[in-house]
């Protein structure tokens, strides 16, 4: 489980593990947060005889110059793209573990096709020697659905595979209405 750290707009940014989280907090970083208490770490006694204690919530929004990733393009790795499609093969609409897929160029790179998000679907390992290098009007093939980029909250979705439902929900805000992840 990760806390999800936002910018001081708002806009997520990246997940954070507990102990990055408590040192934003310990470090006064943190201009809000939102959520349940995921973690307390207890430190040293005060000169009071209190225990110093730091909690955070699971979503937090950290100020200042931190080291948080940056919106741009969705990296395609066959993790993300398995998980933006949901383990399902884009031809036969069976869901498959990930030792069981392989990335599919719907125009294949033999004839010109690019490895972008707008040209790959996951597909089974069987599917994908069907329709080998061909095109999909020259196969009894048809694509179940239409590949797309992730924006940059889906790919923080697909990067979490623990995501609290506090933080789903946030992170759904952003997700486009026809997404996949919305599925989930």
């Amino acid at each position: 489980m990760n806390v999800l750290a936002l910018d001081s707009s708002g806009l997520p940014r990246a997940w954070l593990n507990f102990e990055d989280a408590i040192c934003y907090h310990a470090k006064e970083q943190v201009l809000w947060s939102l959520g349940e208490t995921v973690a307390t770490f207890r430190g040293g006694f005060k000169a009071d005889g209190s225990q110093s204690i730091l909690a955070t919530q699971s979503i937090i929004a950290v100020k200042g110059s931190v080291k948080l990733e940056k919106f741009g393009k969705v990296v395609l790795t066959n993790r993300t793209l398995f998980a933006r499609d949901r383990h399902v093969c884009a031809y036969c609409g069976d869901t498959f573990k990930s030792s069981d897929l392989s990335r599919d160029h719907v125009l294949p790179r033999f004839r010109g096709g690019q490895d972008v998000w707008t040209n790959v679907v996951t597909s089974c390992k069987k599917c994908n020697m069907k329709k080998g290098s061909k095109l999909l009007e020259n196969t009894r093939m048809e694509l179940l659905y239409v590949p797309y980029e992730p924006n940059h909250y889906e790919n923080l979705i697909l990067q979490n595979r623990n995501i609290l439902a506090d933080q789903m929900d946030y992170l759904l805000t952003g997700v486009p209405k026809h997404s996949r992840l919305r599925l989930m």
